[in-house]
């Protein structure tokens, strides 16, 4: 018992410990994630403050009339208390850089041919970071650049900063101290970190975070930082700017949360297993009992007897025996009122053939008086042993409860008088009524031919009957009847009234047709035929379709 309880407990224990280690790290993948996200829509806002700057100062008069002295003030006083700047200029040099003194030359620093070319193309883009050639020329910066015409000439009218005015937005993102932030430009160079950012300012991610990076814009990846510490990162690319946002958690806090978390866990499952085995053990014995009775209730059920109502301390057990109860009783009275459906639907079958053969015999009545004696009427016999041959299959098909007959019943049936010389052989084959009631006309024409002019003519003769069902159209039969042993046959100079009613019966009620061989040896007939489903066959179908219903 006590086995039984602690190796359960023991896999559900490892799964859980599994299960808590990928949730743990999915937490932390999600809020990296999330924090990413936080990051490019905050830095987006930033960027989009000086994209309005930029749009307001392109409508400038001055600045589209080229009064450029103006459109300086307008510049200097637009961005005045920022620590950004605005650059006019071309790929030549620069007209205005708000970032120089009133009054002082603008460097002679034309636009680097990458951005004069977007410039060309009429888009306003984000730079990536921007680093001077030689050291002390100008301080890191990045670039809003929009394209403006002034006084007829194209130029960029350029929004700058350094990228430090980037940090302050880690820290309105609350970034853990053991946790490391950082954007890069599209050239995978880091322009801001949440620390040592002057340390690392311009160095490229590693190439495990790269190569994550492109194959998607979003996504979460094991690395390393610039630092060599090995992390869980997340990453996030806006659309705007196509810079990329980076968030990494070391994994040795990740390991350390995960331990944490499963320590927690399997102490609780350790406190749970104890209580469970003590109560298991504590009820065990009452609900062995009790199910032992339960058992003893189903075995009272099935030999349909009433099942007593006990109370029981186990309100389940009750309610099992309750349902027993009510069970026991629906289906006594559902097999009292099938047995009384079916002793009902037999009384009426049962009557329904009697008037069905009353009206063959007065049939066969009608006939006789009508057609006077057999000697006058030569067709008389064999129409009187068609009406019987017809009587005997619904004789048949009543013992059935006209749900259909077999195949090789039907074959006995009309062959009864000959069985100790014919030979019968196939699978089992169900018809449906109007298939047998067809095919003992059919067989009956076949026998009463045989019997007039072939191998049941004479005492030595013999009928072989084999049949068989397509494989690969389980509702196809073929037979084969073959006459052996009598007399020679040759085909009838005409078709007569049997010919006749076996070729109609197989096309109407069969969908079939019937091939007739007059060999020296005895006449061969084979015929071939499609099979309807009968009753119990749709019914099987349509159970197995539905299925168990659970």
């Amino acid at each position: 018992m006590a086995l039984s309880l602690v190796v359960p407990a023991t896999i559900f224990m490892a799964l859980l410990a599994r299960a808590e280690f990928g949730e743990s790290r999915a937490r932390y993948e999600r809020q990296l994630v999330a924090t990413t996200r936080a990051l490019v829509l905050t830095t987006d806002r930033q960027l989009g403050q000086g994209q309005s700057i930029l749009q307001t100062l392109a409508v400038s008069p001055a600045l589209i009339s080229g009064d450029i002295p103006a459109f300086e003030r307008q510049a200097r006083a637009a961005v005045q208390g920022t620590d950004a700047w605005i650059v006019l200029l071309d790929n030549q040099r620069q007209l205005v850089n708000t970032r120089h003194p009133a009054g002082a030359p603008a460097p002679r620093i034309g636009l680097p041919d990458l951005r004069w070319q977007t410039i060309r193309a009429g888009r306003t883009s984000v730079s990536n970071l921007v680093r001077p050639q030689q050291a002390g020329q100008f301080p890191p910066f990045v670039s809003i650049d929009m394209p403006v015409i002034v006084d007829g000439e194209l130029y960029d009218l350029a929004y700058q900063q350094s990228p430090k005015a980037f940090s302050s937005i880690f820290a309105a993102q609350s970034i853990p101290p053991s946790w490391t932030a950082s954007i890069v430009d599209q050239n995978g160079s880091l322009l801001a970190r949440s620390k040592d950012i002057d340390r690392f300012m311009g160095r490229k991610v590693s190439g495990e975070l790269r190569t994550a990076m492109d194959r998607g814009n979003e996504g979460v990846t094991l690395s390393h930082t610039l630092d060599g510490t090995a992390s869980l990162s997340a990453f996030s690319r806006s659309p705007t700017s196509g810079w990329s946002f980076i968030v990494g958690v070391p994994r040795a806090e990740l390991s350390r949360a995960n331990w944490s978390s499963v320590g927690w866990l399997t102490a609780a499952s350790l406190l749970l297993l104890i209580i469970g085995a003590a109560v298991a053990l504590a009820v065990s014995r009452d609900i062995s009992a009790a199910v032992r009775g339960l058992g003893a209730d189903a075995k009272i059920m099935a030999a349909g007897e009433e099942i007593a109502l006990v109370p029981d301390r186990f309100r389940e057990i009750a309610e099992v025996r309750a349902a027993l109860h009510d069970a026991s009783r629906q289906l006594r009275a559902r097999e009292a009122q099938e047995q009384r459906a079916h002793q009902r639907q037999q009384l009426m079958i049962n009557e329904l053939n009697h008037r069905v053969k009353n009206t063959l015999f007065t049939v066969q009545s009608l006939a006789r008086q009508s057609l006077g004696r057999p000697a006058d009427s030569p067709g008389l016999h064999a129409f009187n042993e068609r009406i019987m041959a017809l009587a005997r299959a619904h004789d048949l098909l009543t013992q059935s409860v006209w749900e259909g007959a077999g195949l090789k019943e039907i074959l006995e049936e009309t062959l009864e008088p000959y069985l100790d010389r014919t030979v019968l052989a196939g699978p089992p084959v169900a018809l449906t009524p109007n298939a047998a009631l067809a095919l003992s006309m059919v067989f009956h024409e076949l026998g009463t031919n045989a019997v007039k002019y072939g191998a049941l003519s004479v005492p030595e003769g013999s009928v072989t009957v084999v049949w068989h069902i397509d494989p690969a159209a389980p509702h196809r039969l073929t037979l084969h009847w073959e006459e052996r042993g009598g007399p020679a046959v040759s085909p009838p100079v005409r078709k007569g009234f049997g010919s006749r009613l076996i070729a109609a019966s197989l096309k109407s009620d069969l969908a079939g047709e019937a091939r007739v061989d007059y060999r020296p040896s005895g006449a061969v007939c084979v015929l071939t035929l499609s099979l309807p489903e009968t009753g119990k066959e749709r019914a099987d179908k349509e159970e197995a379709e539905d299925g168990p219903e659970g």
